[in-house]
């Protein structure tokens, strides 16, 4: 019974929908795309096509054949993305704006000091690198005698972690940038 009931109301629905030769009103567009009423309104502010505006006791009309082809142009940008839309004028003179800006804060920067180039840093931790390389290299031939007068395993860790230290610290007090000026 509940599926007669159902076919009922849905032939209902479906014969009151078509106004005339391939137009439809609101309902029967909703029906037909599978859109809701309120998606319907969305779309037409949207710029869905239609034949005639609702409104004061008229009803919408549209054209089905064009309201299915601009609903399908529709998905088919939304899935794509909207490659061929262009960026407003406005956002690309912000944009620039903004680059132009950061250049000249890095130029500044550059000028006064603030900031180094990348190749001048990489030469500066280089030099760094080996500095701190030889001073650990050079702990055995340094300590070799001290180590074997040691009594204990708590003067020798001393006598090691001193060298370490000393070879540490010259790294932290030394400025790299002006040793890499120096060799330029």
């Amino acid at each position: 019974m509940a599926t007669e009931a159902k076919k009922k109301k849905q032939k209902k629905t479906e014969s009151f929908t078509q106004v005339g030769g391939g137009t439809v009103d609101m309902q029967g567009l909703a029906l037909a795309l599978g859109l809701s009423l309120p998606t319907i309104r969305t779309r037409l502010r949207e710029g869905l096509p239609c034949v005639q505006q609702g409104g004061r006791g008229a009803a919408w009309v549209f054209d089905l054949a064009e309201c299915v082809k601009w609903h399908t142009d529709r998905a088919v940008s939304k899935a794509v993305g909207d490659v061929g839309d262009e960026v407003p004028k406005a956002v690309l003179d912000r944009r620039l704006l903004v680059a132009q800006v950061r250049c000249k804060e890095i130029e500044a920067a550059k000028l006064s000091g603030e900031v180094a180039p990348i190749e001048e840093m990489e030469r500066a931790l280089t030099a760094a690198f080996v500095e701190v390389r030889q001073a650990l290299l050079s702990i055995p031939e340094r300590t070799a005698l001290r180590l074997m007068a040691a009594d204990d395993e708590t003067e020798i860790k001393a006598i090691l972690e001193e060298e370490i230290d000393l070879a540490l610290n010259a790294l932290s007090e030394a400025d790299l940038l002006e040793k890499v000026d120096d060799a330029d």
